[in-house]
């Protein structure tokens, strides 16, 4: 019999496999190059989750994800690199990726180590992904692309946006509200951060059955 806190964890990753099969439908089409790396990223994601849930009860599984984050946030600030137009906003990425890399390690052997939850790393790279998802609806504004709601990548920005913009907050005074209130924090991280996950994924999975697959901005 599961438990509730089981069944909790448990159906953020049904919506999470659910984008990972629909995303499949990309690497078979002549979906732009972006939108299929995303594609490969939700399976990969599923992959990291199914690896984690099974971790869970028998060892600690945050070096897993922690591993998974640095990947997760350059990967996807990649992505917004092959789909921005901007060369600011590309030099900045670049930026980012490299000191993003060289914060994860200096906070992996000098901050919360690799077998605590790195939440420094998740709010820096979080952050700066709100960011990169809020300059392309800036660039969707400007070169007036018509119907958003045709757009994949209007529907993964979105996600990105409405998932990080209710995480962030609550990932940057974790340890705080951990040690001053306890019960909020399981409730939270347990209700509200995966009813964020379930929304994201929702969101992916509408994404990847628009039928009109943008190229990059120009």
């Amino acid at each position: 019999m599961y438990s509730q806190e089981q069944l909790v964890s448990f159906v953020p990753l049904v919506f999470i496999g659910l984008s990972a099969a629909v995303s499949t439908k990309a690497l078979f089409t002549d979906a732009p190059t972006a939108l299929k790396m995303f594609a490969r990223l939700c399976i990969i994601t599923f992959a990291v989750e199914v690896m984690g849930h099974l971790m869970k009860d028998e060892s600690e599984n945050y070096w897993v994800y922690n591993f998974f984050h640095v990947f997760y946030y350059t990967y996807l600030a990649y992505i917004f690199y092959q789909q921005l137009s901007g060369e600011w906003i590309k030099i900045l990425i670049v930026v980012f990726i490299v000191s993003f890399f060289a914060f994860a390690i200096y906070n992996t052997l000098f901050g919360q180590g690799l077998f605590a939850l790195q939440t420094y790393t998740m709010v820096v790279g979080g952050a700066f992904i709100f960011l990169l998802a809020g300059v392309y609806f800036w660039e969707l504004l400007v070169h007036d692309r018509g119907s958003l709601t045709r757009d994949p990548f209007f529907w993964l920005s979105l996600g990105l946006i409405i998932y990080f913009g209710g995480t962030i907050p609550f990932l940057g005074m974790f340890n705080y509200l951990l040690e001053n209130f306890y019960e909020f924090t399981v409730f939270y991280h347990r209700n509200i951060s995966n009813a964020f996950s379930i929304l994201l994924n929702i969101l992916i999975v509408v994404a990847f059955l628009c039928k009109k697959n943008n190229p990059r901005l120009s």
